[in-house]
């Protein structure tokens, strides 16, 4: 293996490397013991507190099973009992909520340029955050990078029980990185093994966009909504849709990652999404109009947008105009009830037009109700989104 990607071999004048503090298989916070315990817990985890009766009926368990999984949970540390609440009829009611303490979760989110990370509880509120510059986006330096980044919360949360990672990448089922153009990855990586062993804990990485969509559908905005679809635009252009809290991730895992998406520009031309939206592209459209200076990237842009300079709003109304035909139409396609929005260049979307007015203008007059929402730049729900993978993981339920 060449030296310059093999995980063991810190990149040059980095210092050697020590394996992150985590703790060994059996420290772990106590995970579900069963499909059945893990159906039970998710669904508290993912919809709150609920009387054992409520449960039942809402899973189809019978009294007695729910009986023995719920102590199963209570015992191991995963539930609590909240107060009695009184009843119209009947003996008062005891409550089941998930133990919040009971276990932390890193979500950490890989770009070409940095590698953020955040620690969460099992309902994906954050705790701490924090990020770091890559010196390369090799996969050695990433390894390093993203397992020192992950020592001093793991040091600080002795109660992690699980990593998850999203990165720009085609993602295997047993966590291996097959390629990632946006890293310069050209190779397979076992990513998910290398880091299992350098942090010691349970790692699952995904495509950072599907890791995404499921972030937004168990604790995001789209918990709200029993479908919505999301575009994402900045170094990438990501498509996707959630129905019934379920990601359509397509035949090949493939749907919503290729920024194939047609749209239309404001000159007429009929042309990929990722050709207008994409941040390469953008910032060549902006040197082009000199809405910004060589070596200047997306953030001189939208600053100067703000500011109100008119090349620079020129370039936010292209972005715009394109995402709304594409957005129009993946709406009148899906008919979901929410289109969401993000990435790193989601800010061109907030300056030069009304932008929900501009899509449902697109829209036939039944589907104009359609929420619109706006996510921030920053990649805290991407961060959020890859732990929620290692929430699924220690569940029981989906997540390599």
């Amino acid at each position: 293996m060449d030296p310059r990607t093999d995980p063991t071999v810190p990149p040059a004048g980095a210092p050697a490397a020590v394996p992150c503090p985590g703790a060994p298989a059996s420290a772990l916070p106590a995970a579900p013991g069963s499909s059945s315990a893990g159906e039970v817990y998710e669904h508290l985890v993912r919809w709150g507190p609920h009387a054992r009766t409520d449960l039942a009926r809402l899973l189809g368990l019978s009294g007695p099973t729910l009986t023995r999984l719920t102590r199963e949970l209570l015992e191991a540390g995963l539930l609590r009992e909240l107060p009695p609440l009184p009843q119209l009829k009947g003996r008062p009611q005891q409550p089941l909520d998930v133990d919040e303490d009971h276990a932390r979760f890193i979500g950490i989110k890989i770009t070409a340029q940095s590698v953020y990370a955040a620690v969460v509880t099992v309902r994906g509120v954050a705790l701490e955050e924090l990020s770091t510059d890559l010196s390369s986006a090799d996969p050695a330096s990433v390894v390093e990078e993203t397992v020192a980044l992950c020592a001093p919360l793991v040091a600080a949360h002795p109660r992690v029980a699980g990593v998850g990672v999203g990165i720009g990448a085609q993602v295997g089922a047993d966590g291996a990185v097959a390629a990632s153009a946006m890293l310069g990855w050209y190779e397979p990586f076992p990513l998910r093994s290398v880091l299992e062993e350098r942090l010691g804990l349970p790692v699952s990485v995904s495509n950072d966009f599907h890791a995404l969509l499921e972030g937004l559908s168990w604790f995001g905005v789209g918990r709200r909504h029993r479908s919505f679809a999301v575009i994402t635009i900045g170094a990438g252009v990501g498509v996707g849709s959630v129905v019934e809290t379920e990601v359509h991730r397509g035949r090949l895992h493939l749907a919503g990652l290729t920024g194939s998406l047609p749209t239309i520009t404001r000159d007429g031309c009929g042309v990929p999404l990722r050709d207008v939206a994409s941040t390469a592209h953008v910032l060549e459209a902006a040197r082009a109009r000199g809405a910004i200076a060589p070596g200047q990237g997306l953030d001189a842009l939208v600053d100067a947008a703000r500011a109100g300079e008119e090349p620079a709003l020129e370039v936010a109304r292209d972005v715009a105009h394109a995402v709304a035909v594409a957005g129009a139409g993946l709406v009148g396609v899906l008919d979901p009830e929410a289109l969401i929005l993000g990435g790193e260049a989601v800010d061109l979307l907030r300056l030069g037009t009304d932008f929900p007015e501009a899509l449902r203008s697109r829209l036939t007059r039944a589907q104009r109700d359609v929420v619109v929402r706006l996510l921030p730049a920053e990649f805290d729900d991407w961060a959020r989104g890859a732990a929620v993978i290692a929430v699924r993981r220690f569940i029981g339920g989906e997540g390599a």
